[in-house]
């Protein structure tokens, strides 16, 4: 396969994990706008907890840099992939986008020919929407379905890999296997379910994957509730449910864990650091881990009940009403 310059904008779980997997093979600069990270990264040390990231910075040969100025990076590559914070604002119903946006903007300003990936999760019709209000034609969006501090090894072992691209442009198709090549060069794993699909579909897959898991984190919270007001033995009801092999035996032992991903903005310029969601363990446990219910299934169910083209917050309107009417608020 051809080499390739790539930019990677972030280097949280998502950003940092990508640019090791994708090193291997290919010369890529991760852009932050913190120095201390930039100093770890080009010193093969790991600015987050990541037994596998830790492991390839120190152990394999990559072509891995990390710098401060993105406008360099960006102009160089032929891909840049946007890993960005999405920060979810549960007061002000909304994704604050600016961040991303900000990415793609400076991209544009300095290379039209880059391809651009968002992978930071983002609000459904966002990718499409941004394309038209920039006029950018070369933007893609590849959701993640990472863990965290399993996020290399989830990319190396990926459970599927999608990516979004606008129906009936040839060359955007085109660059949509590239990428989706060049990941499946990187992964371990082989054989990988690759899906290609419109942004909007891909963006609804992040959404609505989100939503089923959070939703099964609730139904094992409440199902460990009820035994544990009843004085029962959760694993026993637990066990006995799973064995349905329609049910399954992952991602069922209640816990009071948590899962970071993209995420809370910290003060200044500094990108952020994270956000925590419910989480349960991928295996059942041994003995019932009493805990409080948690019943809300997630934040990127909520719509904004507005639409603006503010740089600040992006909020883009539900493609179908009907489909989504279960999970969205009314706008």
């Amino acid at each position: 396969m051809e080499t390739y310059r790539i930019a990677v904008a972030g280097t949280g779980y998502v950003g940092l994990s990508i640019a090791t997997l994708l090193a291997q093979h290919h010369e890529v600069t991760a852009v932050d706008v913190v120095a201390e990270k930039v100093d770890l990264v080009n010193h093969r040390k790991s600015p987050i907890r990541d037994e596998y990231i830790e492991r390839y910075l120190a152990e394999k040969p990559l072509q891995l840099t990390a710098t401060l100025d993105g406008a360099k990076a960006y102009a160089e590559a032929d891909f840049v992939i946007v890993a960005a914070p999405t920060n979810y604002d549960v007061q002000r119903n909304f994704f604050d986008t600016s961040a991303v946006e900000s990415v793609v903007r400076e991209v544009m300003n300095v290379n039209e020919h880059a391809v651009i990936i968002i992978k930071s999760t983002i609000p459904v019709g966002y990718t499409a929407q941004l394309s038209q209000r920039l006029n950018c034609r070369n933007l893609l969006f590849s959701p993640e379905f990472l863990r965290e501090s399993k996020a290399l090894y989830d990319n190396l072992y990926p459970s599927r890999i999608i990516v979004g691209r606008p129906e009936g442009d040839e060359h955007l198709d085109q660059a949509a296997r590239t990428f989706a090549a060049l990941l499946q060069q990187g992964a371990l794993k082989l054989d990988i379910d690759t899906l290609f699909m419109g942004t909007t579909e891909a963006e609804a897959v992040k959404l609505f994957a989100n939503t089923y898991l959070a939703l099964r984190v609730s139904y094992f919270n409440e199902l460990d509730t009820y035994a544990e007001m009843k004085g029962l033995d959760t694993q026993q009801i637990i066990d006995g449910v799973c064995l349905d092999p329609r049910i399954g035996d992952m991602y069922n032992n209640p816990s009071s864990a948590t899962a970071a991903t993209a995420c809370r903005r910290t003060p200044s310029n500094s990108w952020p650091t994270t956000r925590t969601c419910p989480k349960i363990s991928c295996a059942p446990s041994s003995t019932p881990t009493p805990r409080a219910k948690t019943s809300s299934p997630t934040a990127y169910s909520k719509w904004p009940a507005t639409t603006t083209t503010s740089t600040t917050a992006t909020s883009v309107p539900r493609p179908n009403a009907r489909a989504s009417s279960a999970f969205s608020a009314s706008p």
